[in-house]
């Protein structure tokens, strides 16, 4: 779906509520004495003085940091130590600016940090298409504006301090929601273990019961068409600064109106009450320096799930995914960037649990389904633009200092394999063959890394694609 909550954006522009851009930490460098001034080759931190923490424990931000009181660190390390130490946290999302400088006495060092804390309270109104994207919506349902969903809610980060966040959030429309989530990331005195608890009620009345040429057909009904209830667990521990670990287990109650059943035979073979154990794994290993629009790094993920694990004997279900990205910097500004990723799961399935894939460009208005498929995806980029809005009115509100604005112009090639499902009722033309995507685009990228982007392509179809979205390639 495509969603795009109005309020917080709002609040995001003119407040800057969590990021600094990458050219930011590059532009204005470190404060720092001049490395051939420093005498030594190996210094101590001696001390570690942080400021500007109103609300944030201090312990939060001494996790985020490589350089320990008493380690040592040599003088050729100095910087590049500092400038990794910055970018972690900046990537809490718990601070607009962040500020690193040193004193050195002898052998010693101070570290100074000066943090200008976020926004924590984020009020937000949702208007959203109901739809996949923006591409599915314009072609394949005429743009009707009658397909939306809407609500609001809220978001408290750093509830007590320790970079936790508390979700309240309503839709109605095509969908009637109710979710609210409660994540603490430091649950125990290591700070290496977090919990979160999601408790979320949703109830259709207008519901995709089948897939026409890859076009979803919908039912619009005076009564509920399917009803569920979801309360989930996850434990995340963090092994490191890079390497976190997610143990899930998530019950579904669901329950069917006849209509889907007599609308689609292989919508859900058995009764109209499903009860529902999921279990599940997920390994994230994230070098990227900045998580919304990464320029930078790389990210291997793993996931593997497990749908009914013998309990109800509702639903029996397979999926492993792994995703391999991975982001360079080249010279005058040109960055290139790949994504590879499989998935393979349980080829027997009703319609309600078949998996689909949006991820090759060009085929946005496509919903096609499949049990198990391969992406390749590439970027090429420039940064044709880079400049701060310095704002100067402080007394209106003192926590951004600036608006980074940077435009890139990218072409990129996407290509795969989608290996459809054999109880489908359609001709599926795009499954089980070579699909591939080229194209050219414009992402515009400002506060909290935001980006909008907009691409042109044509696919192995010999269809041409104008597409927009929020958010980066990969």
């Amino acid at each position: 779906m495509v969603k795009i909550y109005v309020f917080s954006i709002i609040l995001i522009f003119f407040y800057g509520n969590c990021f600094i851009t990458y050219s930011q930490i590059e532009d204005r460098m470190f404060n720092t004495k001049n490395l051939s001034n420093l005498s030594k080759n190996e210094y101590i931190i001696d001390k570690i003085l942080i400021s500007g923490n109103k609300k944030t424990k201090e312990n939060i931000i001494l996790r985020e940091l490589s350089n320990k009181i008493g380690s040592s660190i040599k003088k050729n390390e100095l910087l590049s130590t500092i400038e990794a130490d910055k970018r972690r946290l900046i990537n809490t999302n718990l601070f607009n600016d962040v500020s690193i400088k040193i004193e050195v006495s002898d052998n010693k060092i101070i570290l100074i940090i000066d943090v200008i804390e976020s926004f924590y309270l984020i009020p937000s109104f949702i208007f959203e298409l109901s739809d996949r994207n923006f591409n599915d919506w314009w072609t394949n349902f005429d743009h009707d504006i009658s397909r939306i969903n809407y609500g609001g809610g809220l978001f408290q980060y750093n509830l007590s301090g320790r970079a936790d966040i508390l979700e309240i959030n309503f839709r109605r429309g095509f969908i009637r929601e109710f979710l609210t989530s409660y994540y603490l990331p430091y649950l125990s005195i290591k700070q290496k273990g977090g919990l979160e608890l999601k408790f979320n009620y949703l109830d259709y009345d207008h519901l995709a019961y089948n897939t026409l040429n890859y076009v979803p057909v919908f039912h619009k009904s005076n009564s509920s068409l399917k009803t569920q209830f979801s309360t989930s667990v996850e434990y995340s521990h963090r092994e490191s600064f890079y390497n976190y670990h997610f143990i899930s287990i998530e019950h579904n109650s669901i329950l069917l109106n006849d209509t889907l059943l007599l609308l689609n035979d292989k919508f859900y073979d058995r009764n109209n009450k499903i009860n529902l154990l999921t279990v599940g794994y997920e390994f994230n290993r994230d070098f990227r320096d900045f998580k919304n629009y990464p320029l930078e790094g790389f990210r291997l993920n793993f996931r593997i799930k497990k749908d009914g694990i013998g309990v109800f004997n509702d639903i029996n279900k397979w999926s492993i995914k792994v995703y391999y990205s991975n982001y360079y910097k080249l010279k005058n500004n040109y960055f290139y960037s790949f994504n590879l990723s499989t998935l393979n799961s349980s080829r027997k399935q009703p319609f309600l649990m078949f998996e689909s894939n949006e991820m090759i460009r060009g085929f946005e208005k496509y919903l096609i389904h499949g049990y198990s498929n391969i992406i390749f995806k590439n970027s090429f980029k420039k940064e044709i633009l880079s400049f701060n809005y310095e704002r100067s009115d402080e007394s209106f509100i003192k926590k951004i200092k600036n608006i980074p604005i940077k435009i890139y112009i990218k072409t990129f090639f996407d290509s795969g394999i989608i290996w459809g499902y054999k109880n489908l009722n359609y001709n599926n033309y795009l499954n089980n063959t070579l699909l591939n995507t080229y194209g050219i685009g414009i992402d515009f990228v400002t506060i909290k890394n935001i980006s909008l982007t907009s691409e042109f392509s044509r696919n192995s179809s010999n269809e041409f694609n104008l597409s927009f979205k929020l958010g980066a390639d990969f």
